[in-house]
């Protein structure tokens, strides 16, 4: 997620329910999720999880003999696993195996209970993919972030305030689920609506973003 924000900056479906191609929630019961803890905290977003990050390891997952499906909950704190009713404990074993070279591990006892209940509530947990939608919310605060800083400092008129921070979420959100074609620079994307000494200012918000993403600095108390 890094490698893919930062060079964009520096050059969310929800499903209600546990439906799969051939099995839906009531046919999902607590003995055939396990749960881990994992930390997919979007740094730029603290409040949600990173759509980008957990992606691959969501879909990595499923590609795993004996896993159904694999959530992620809004927080980006707790990793779901849903097991094929053939799957034995050898199988179970070697997934969360793998699951601990991604520093996941697996809840147990009163953790575990509380997570399972709360993942077969069916609300607060993105599907495989679908974690693109807490990327594209990602985008959303980073380009509001970047848009206030450049207001900040300098006079911006509300309509371009907007259009650019349209511009700049519309970037990032691409990025961000992989859906760019070529090299997206924020900076470029700017030209249309600041002039030379924004630009500069944008610029100085772009390191800071950088900074926010990598964890070099907390990200900014935003009221």
């Amino acid at each position: 997620m890094k490698t893919h924000l930062t060079a964009v900056l520096a050059s969310g479906l929800l499903y209600a329910s546990f439906a799969s191609g051939t099995e839906n929630a009531t046919a999902v019961t607590a003995d055939r999720v396990s749960v881990f803890k994992a930390p997919l905290v979007c740094p730029a977003a603290p409040q949600i999880g990173c759509g980008s990050a957990s992606k691959p390891i969501l879909l990595d997952l499923e590609r795993q003999p004996g896993v159904l499906e694999a959530w992620l909950n809004r927080a980006g704190t707790i990793i779901a696993v849903v097991w094929k009713p053939e799957s034995d404990a050898e199988t179970r074993s070697k997934v969360a195996t793998g699951l601990k070279e991604d520093r996941a591990t697996e809840l147990r006892g009163d953790s575990q209970d509380k997570a399972v209940q709360d993942f077969l509530s069916g609300k607060g947990w993105y599907h495989g993919a679908d974690v693109d939608r807490l990327s594209e919310e990602e985008a959303d605060i980073i380009a509001a972030r970047l848009v206030r800083w450049v207001q900040a400092k300098s006079s911006l008129a509300k309509e371009k305030a907007e259009g650019l921070q349209r511009a700049f979420a519309d970037t990032l959100r691409k990025d961000l689920t992989g859906k760019s074609v070529g090299p997206n620079r924020l900076e470029d994307v700017a030209r249309e609506y600041l002039d030379q000494e924004q630009i500069k200012i944008l610029k100085e918000a772009i390191k800071d973003e950088v900074a926010i993403e990598n964890g070099e600095r907390p990200v900014p108390n935003e009221g």
